[in-house]
């Protein structure tokens, strides 16, 4: 028996279960909830299996089973067990299984490199899933009328736009206009996959997995390659985990069991009961369970749905960023915390602005939900993949759960996942490329960042002034020094800009100097107490250490106070902040490749500057150049 006593359960707000569970059908289950839509259609796309009844069979027993093994077993059962202190998500694994490192959370190294591969992924996905789920509800109006066909993409374009648009009023409120929605929907489509199947009863024995299994024995090639259209069914579930801070486990586990997961296999087992009574049905075979009475009815509530849909994988790439800006692997940007009930919420206006570019740039170019098909499960697929590494990594490091127990099961997972990147694989050319690319270009920014930002705070530090060699120039002064001078500092051991600024030393000899050294936590949240450090070195000299969560937005606000409760009172007109501004330049011995350094150079330029984070006010900043040999 394994045991799951020592695995950190997320903390379930009190009382609030049901109306979570409401507003999480409204974001989690989005995505994972439409993919009826258009999977099946693309199982035998991708396996190029004629539509009899033993295929119809297999490929609905493969979809079920999947749903069981995937979702109920993997995520359900085990990973969704493990959390950051409430926190879900691949980038939380990181967090989780990394050793401290100094100014950041996170090293380089396999395992990071393998979670910034999968989280990329995620990203991608995040881009593809709104413009397959959109596209795929709308084009029902050309089952309901052909002559409507080529109003499909203007009208898909509009509804993503809508979409992004409301994003910033936070995940909550959208959750709770969203929940009421995707109820109505599982329950149509539940009750339309019912109807289906009391006609043709004979689909049930898709139950059985043995239908799965001889359907990849006894189909070649196709047997295999139909896996790059089963994931499809399961493509909601990375977000599932990364949202799991908005919701906790509670309330998602629920509404999985209670009405998503039956609504889902009864609508596959309905579209294969339609096929088998007409094979003409696999056109378009979710639109063939409703009766035409229901059409119109049920394309508007499909796009609806779609729509939320969209929603999981926008509030997971808000998520995913947000930890990646604490736990160094993305430059900082805004990020806005939308919910003061429920703190992991946050919304991120510069991503929510590429997404909807992503989104409309794919509608317009792909133009069907069967070309963008090939290229959403592979996404996933890798992603899946880099969290059951990273999972093995916790539970063994961090759980200690003995190997004869973690190995067995997590190959397990890694056979199920690696199955769907090899069959997603050959449809490369035909769209595959979209999510490789897309993970390419964000691994390389966010690997660039990391590393580059080591590189960094290592020459910045070689400018520091250890603060011993400071004290004896720092005599006591008649009274109490009215001006404090806070320096932003990444050593809080050493006194920054005194070597290179004159009028800085010289002002010194006059004032209090504050070394405040803010750094993150590898936990997600910190109290009020563990805040803020201080240290009274002399009369004259502090040195403060500041620590935040990575879902915590820095702020200099709780500094003062933490301080004030220290009887350090900085808090006033006559104290000013200094901190770098780096100019980067090559070094003679190059550290890095010329474009590498490059790159991080123009990011770090982009970059929202830390007193920005911290919210100090402009008329209390003072910025100093620096040159910075990388």
């Amino acid at each position: 028996m394994l045991d799951l006593g020592n695995v950190p359960v997320v903390p379930e707000p009190s009382n609030r279960n049901l109306p979570l569970a409401v507003a999480a059908l409204g974001v989690v289950f989005g995505d994972i909830g439409t993919s009826p839509l258009y999977t099946l259609k693309a199982c035998f796309d991708f396996s190029g299996a004629p539509a009899d009844l033993p295929a119809i069979l297999g490929i609905c027993s493969l979809l079920v089973w999947a749903l069981v093994l995937v979702v109920c077993i993997k995520y359900i059962g085990f990973i969704m067990r493990v959390d950051h202190e409430g926190e879900g998500g691949i980038l939380a694994l990181l967090a989780l299984a990394s050793k401290p490192a100094t100014g950041a959370v996170v090293t380089a190294g396999a395992l990071t490199l393998i979670v910034v591969i999968g989280a990329s992924m995620l990203v991608g996905d995040g881009v593809i899933t709104p413009a397959i789920s959109v596209i795929s509800a709308i084009e029902g109006i050309g089952v309901a009328s052909p002559a409507l066909h080529a109003w499909i993409v203007p009208i898909s374009v509009l509804v993503l736009l809508a979409l992004f648009a409301i994003q910033m009023r936070g995940t909550e409120r959208v959750g709770r206009l969203f929940g009421p929605v995707m109820i109505a929907w599982f329950l149509a489509i539940g009750a339309a996959g019912a109807v289906a199947i009391a006609e043709r009863p004979e689909v049930l024995v898709a139950l059985d997995p043995r239908h799965a299994i001889a359907f990849l024995l006894q189909h070649g090639a196709g047997g295999f390659l139909v896996l790059g259209g089963v994931v499809l069914a399961v493509t909601g579930v990375e977000a599932l985990y990364a949202d799991l801070s908005h919701f906790g486990r509670a309330p998602i586990v629920r509404a999985w069991y209670l009405l998503v997961f039956p609504a889902l296999v009864l609508a596959y087992l309905g579209e294969g009961a339609r096929v088998v009574a007409d094979a003409h049905a696999l056109q378009s075979p979710f639109y063939a369970m409703t009766p035409g009475w229901a059409l119109v009815p049920m394309v508007a509530l499909a796009t609806a749905a779609t729509v939320i849909a969209s929603q999981a994988l926008i509030s997971g790439a808000y998520t995913l960023v947000a930890q990646a800006i604490a736990l160094g692997l993305c430059p900082r940007m805004e990020v806005r915390h939308t919910s003061r009930r429920v703190y992991g919420q946050v919304y991120v206006p510069v991503v929510n602005a590429a997404l909807a570019i992503g989104c409309v740039l794919l509608v317009v170019s792909f133009r069907s939900s069967d070309r963008l098909a090939a290229a959403f499960g592979l996404a996933v697929s890798v992603t899946m993949l880099a969290t059951s590494l990273a999972y093995f990594v916790v539970v063994t490091r961090v759980l200690h759960w003995r190997r004869i127990v973690a190995i067995p099961l997590v190959a397990f997972f890694v056979l199920i996942d690696g199955s769907f990147v090899l069959a997603g694989l050959p449809k490369f050319l035909d769209g595959a490329w979209l999510p490789i690319a897309i993970s390419v270009v964000v691994s390389t920014v966010a690997l660039t960042w990391l590393e580059g930002r080591r590189c960094l705070i290592r020459e910045l530090e070689a400018d520091l002034t250890p603060i011993g060699e400071v004290l004896p120039d720092l005599l006591p002064l008649s009274s109490e020094p009215v001006a404090t001078m806070v320096f932003l500092t990444p050593d809080p051991n050493a006194i920054p800009f005194l070597e290179k600024h004159r009028w800085i030393r010289e002002r010194a000899r006059e004032e209090r100097i504050v070394l405040l050294h803010v750094m993150p936590a590898r936990k997600p949240y910190l109290s009020a107490v563990d805040r803020v450090q201080v240290e009274h070195l002399t009369p004259r000299l502090v040195r403060v250490r500041a620590r935040f969560g990575y879902m915590e937005p820095p702020r200099i606000e709780p500094i003062l106070h933490g301080c004030a409760r220290e009887d350090l009172h900085i808090d006033n007109d006559e104290t000013s902040f200094f901190y770098a501004d780096p100019e980067v330049t090559g070094a003679a011995h190059d550290p890095i490749p010329r474009w590498r350094r490059a790159l991080f150079a123009a990011l770090l330029r982009n970059s929202r500057p830390l007193p920005d984070d911290l919210g100090i006010i402009p008329e209390r900043r003072v910025e100093l150049g620096v040159t910075v040999r990388i």
